[in-house]
């Protein structure tokens, strides 16, 4: 199995973060590959089992407050899914607010079958990697 880790990163916790999870699938045994958004092509979605896509929240404390607009963009320009198991993360300083969910709504629109979320705070960016990482190397695919 493969799994695409794809994340939108200014100033290198969500990268961290999609390292981490990287790292948790290898660890099970899967091969990972650990791209930013931009640099993501339709052939690394296509020959990918699952995908995880990772962003930071921008926005004010209580004002637009979401994923980068960048991330928004970047899986828009994703090919179809057709099913394909994801995952979505983020990384915030101050509060998530619906950045995950806002997530979760742009990879079912491109027709993927989205398993686990995880939000962590910029202190600690790797917490959660394990559990989205064992949802989507699950046999049965994250049931």
């Amino acid at each position: 199995m493969q799994v695409l880790v794809a994340y939108e990163s200014r100033g290198g916790r969500t990268r961290r973060a999609a390292e981490a999870v990287a790292d948790a699938v290898t660890a099970r045994g899967s091969k990972a590959l650990v791209k930013t958004l931009q640099d993501t092509t339709a052939e690394d979605v296509e020959q990918s089992d699952a995908v995880a896509i990772g962003s930071w929240v921008e926005g004010f404390v209580f004002f637009n407050v979401g994923p980068a607009k960048g991330a928004l963009q970047a899986i828009e320009r994703l090919p179809t899914l057709g099913g394909t198991p994801a995952a979505v993360f983020c990384t915030y300083g101050f509060e998530p607010r619906a950045t995950l969910a806002t997530l979760r709504q742009a990879l079912v629109a491109k027709g993927a079958k989205v398993l686990a979320e995880n939000a962590s705070n910029r202190a600690h960016p790797e917490r959660g990697a394990a559990e989205l990482a064992e949802r989507l190397c699950a046999p049965s695919g994250g049931s």
